[in-house]
């Protein structure tokens, strides 16, 4: 790694934000950064405003370089912690977006057997690519995991497809549940 790439990737730092009064603060920087990194996804962002970020999510991952946000990772508690959104600033150079990238593939590589999200279209690509595949849920508990209305499921046993925001999805859940009895609370009602 040359001198300046290291000196760039020591400048990166990832903070767990779970206070309302700390989401708060930076609020305004991370529904920013938000907006446009879901600006071209099918169905955008399922925040509608910055209030309802704050008071529906749980935790907030932050990647830093110097004291500007460029990457973030948002979590509900839902069944443990379920990752609900995901992004990367798009005002940073092609190599500092590639630290971003690596620091998001440790922050998942790291939680995959803690946390679990629902994902499509190029997160899914993402997450796969660095080790999701393992945590891959079959997509028969789909509709107790999202508690959300479940249209078809897909024949390769992983993806299914569910309305978001108007738009037809085509996604998969990846990750851990944290939730004792989900999975045999599923199988009795499956039995009714």
């Amino acid at each position: 790694m040359k001198y300046e790439n290291m000196v760039l990737w020591e400048r990166l730092v990832s903070e767990t934000v779970g206070s309302t009064l700390e989401k708060t603060m930076i609020v305004d920087d991370v529904f920013a950064l938000l907006q446009k990194a879901y600006a071209q996804v099918k169905g955008g962002l399922h925040f509608p405003d910055k209030d309802t970020l704050v008071s529906s999510t749980a935790q907030w991952r932050v990647i830093y370089l110097d004291e500007e946000i460029v990457g973030v990772v948002i979590y509900k508690a839902k069944r443990g912690l379920k990752m609900v959104a995901m992004g990367i600033s798009s005002e940073i150079t092609y190599t500092l977006r590639d630290y971003v990238k690596r620091m998001l593939t440790d922050i998942f590589q790291m939680t995959f057997g803690k946390t679990w999200m629902e994902v499509s279209e190029g997160a899914e690509r993402f997450l796969l690519k660095i080790g999701g595949e393992r945590f891959v849920i079959s997509n028969n508990y789909a509709k107790v995991l999202t508690e959300k209305e479940i249209i078809s499921l897909d024949n390769d046993g992983k993806h299914y497809y569910r309305e978001i925001n108007g738009v037809l999805k085509r996604k998969m859940i990846i990750g851990t549940i944290r939730h004792k009895n989900i999975f045999t609370d599923e199988r009795r009602e499956a039995k009714v």
